[in-house]
Order: C-alpha cells, then structure tokens, then sequence
C-alpha cells in the first residue's frame, strides 16, 4: 500500500460510506475535524487553517444514498491503494446481520488501512468495524438500539454500550452522535496534543467527559501492541488505581509470573509498571483538577497517593505548579508559558516500546 500524505502537511484522514450511513454522522465528523483548525490558527480561515485533509471514500464513485435520502459523493473509492493516517468510519441506521457485498469491500479495506497505521474511529455504530474482525476479543461500544444484534451475530466482540467511548490501541469506538465530540477531540490530541484538544472541546461541547473515561483515552497510546495478558494488567490498573493490587497478585490474576509480567510490560508499553502507574496517577488526578471541585484530600484517595501532600509533592515535580494553583490557572485561563508547553507535549508523546528480544 503506497503512503501518500497531504502536499501540505495535513492529516489525511477517510470517510467511508457504507451503505444506509448517516449523514449527520459524515458531516459531523468532517466539520468538527475543520474546526480544529481555526482553533489553532486563531482565525476563522477554515480552507487554509485546515489540519486535516478529508477524502469520502466509496465503493465506487457513484453517489452514495444515505439512509434519510441524502445523496453523498465519493471523492475516491476502496480500490485507491492510497494509506491515510485516520479512518472515520460513520454509523448505519438499522444495519444488515450479516456483511453485504459492499461492506466485504469496505471491511477489507478498513483492515488493509489499520494493518497499515491508520487510527479507526467509529462515530455512532460499530457494526462495519465489528464485520471486519478488528474488535473480536476488544472492548467496544456503539448504539444501543444494535445491542442484540451485536451479541447474537458478534459474539467476540465485548459490547458494552454504557460507554460513551472506548479506546483500545488505535481503534476507538463510540456508543453515539454525542461523543462524537470527544472522538474528534482525541484525534487532535494523538496528532497535536492535549492543549489543542481541550480547547477544542470547549469550543464544541457542554458535557464534561467522566475521568476514568478520560484516563482510558491517555491510555489508549500504550495499548497499540498486542500482549493480551499485559492489556489485561493494564485494565486492572486503571480500574484499581485507588487502591492497586501487589503487583505479583495483578500478574497472578491474568496467569503469568511477577517476573514475565515486568519484562512484558516493558517491552508492551516502553516504560516500567511504577512508571506506567505515576503516569497515570497524575492524569488522573490533573483530570479530576481540571473538571471537578473535589477537595484535594479526595483527589490524592481517588488516584491512590497516600495524602494530599503526596499528591502536591508529585504534581509540582511533574507539572511545574501545586495542584490549588493549577485548578486556579485551569479556570482562569492564563497565558501559557514554554514551559507549560513543553510538559503538555511531553505528555501526549507515546513512549517507543522496547524491542522485543
């Protein structure tokens, strides 16, 4: 598969449409991907402020019928060998059990594009990405109304529309139109950091997305190898922050040795599990800063710091500022400095994994 990237530099991402696709959910994802631009340009040009370059993609170059009657044009079709960076895959209302003979073409081309790189976000449903076999053994979610059909004709696939999103390595799934906001939102942050996506999402959204929830999309970076039993430790630490387990009971519980578990984690995830567990604590715990008015002592218990002061020692260290005062500067907005910028980039750059030996 050839790589072809923007002459510009921007992300390239696709939008295929399937048949019966929604619409709404096509050109909300394409307009809230143009507004990022503007966001960071500072300006209201949105051709030439555009971070993304956005290409519909059918199964041929006929006009594609939507499922309300809207009539949606192909820019290029499942047969261009072309590699994009995002694969933005829209919902279907009321779709078939069984794959039809364009969602084949599609499916094999959505894991042609995944194999090759690409980050595969769902908006609404998940059924095309559940036909192609990229969520069989996943955590995912999608609408609620595809509940049964999920759980008779993709039985290994673990749905759980509750979720308003879930991410895992570089899929990520979402239960509806809602979310789309953060799905797009974590799209900026994987390409241009967390300071552009969070001013985007007060830009497009009034809802404040639920930190664990939060947590499992920082994570999301370190989940891209395949290790089943180290994604499965990595989801015992996040739900068991507050209070983590010995690691040589969390090793026992996913069927492997303290030992093997250290080596593998390394090798997965590019850093140590003590590391990988302070990371996650202070995102927790900015998060919970930045989006509640939890006294401090309930922040340090809910990201498992043993007191108040362990938690202000470890963010100062880590953040530059004591957590009152970074609450105080998240709300009132200052001007950033090179500093702030250099540790909010820090912490959006996925660590290298270590080569397996």
């Amino acid at each position: 598969m050839n790589i072809v990237r923007s002459r510009l530099g921007r992300v390239r991402v696709a939008i295929p449409l399937p048949p019966r696709c929604w619409a709404s959910a096509v050109y909300l994802g394409h307009e809230l991907l143009l507004a990022a631009g503007t966001l960071k340009a500072r300006a209201g040009d949105v051709a030439g402020s555009a971070l993304f370059e956005v290409r519909y993609v059918g199964a041929s170059m006929d006009p594609v019928e939507s499922f309300g009657g809207a009539a949606l044009q192909p820019q290029t079709t499942t047969q261009d060998s072309a590699q994009y960076d995002v694969v933005l895959a829209p919902a279907q209302f009321m779709p078939e059990p069984c794959a039809t003979a364009q969602e084949e073409l599609f499916a094999d081309w959505i894991r042609a594009q995944h194999a090759a790189g690409a980050l595969v976000v769902c908006l609404g449903g998940s059924t095309l990405l559940a036909k192609t076999g990229l969520l069989d053994g996943k955590q995912a979610t999608g609408l609620l109304a595809d509940r049964h059909l999920m759980s008779r004709h993709f039985p290994r696939v673990r749905f759980e529309p509750s979720r308003r999103i879930v991410a895992r390595g570089n899929i990520v799934t979402t239960c509806g139109f809602s979310p789309a906001v953060d799905a797009c939102a974590h799209i900026m942050e994987h390409f241009f950091g967390a300071e552009l996506a969070r001013r985007f999402l007060r830009l497009a959204s009034a809802e404040v997305m639920p930190a664990q929830e939060e947590l499992g999309l920082w994570s999301a970076r370190y989940k891209a190898h395949r290790d089943s039993q180290i994604l499965a430790a990595q989801d015992i630490v996040e739900r068991e922050l507050h209070e983590m387990p010995p690691m040589a009971r969390i090793a026992a519980r996913v069927g492997i040795s303290a030992r093997v578990m250290t080596r593998r984690w390394q090798d997965a995830t590019g850093m140590n599990l003590r590391q990988y567990i302070a990371r996650l604590r202070l995102e927790l715990g900015e998060t919970l800063l930045r989006t509640t008015d939890l006294p401090l002592a309930r922040v340090a218990s809910e990201c498992g710091y043993s007191s108040a002061s362990a938690l202000s020692r470890a963010f100062i260290e880590f953040f530059g500022r004591a957590p009152r005062q970074y609450r105080i500067d998240c709300r009132s907005g200052p001007p950033r400095t090179d500093a702030d910028n250099a540790r909010a980039m820090a912490r959006t750059q996925p660590a290298v994994p270590a080569r397996s030996k």
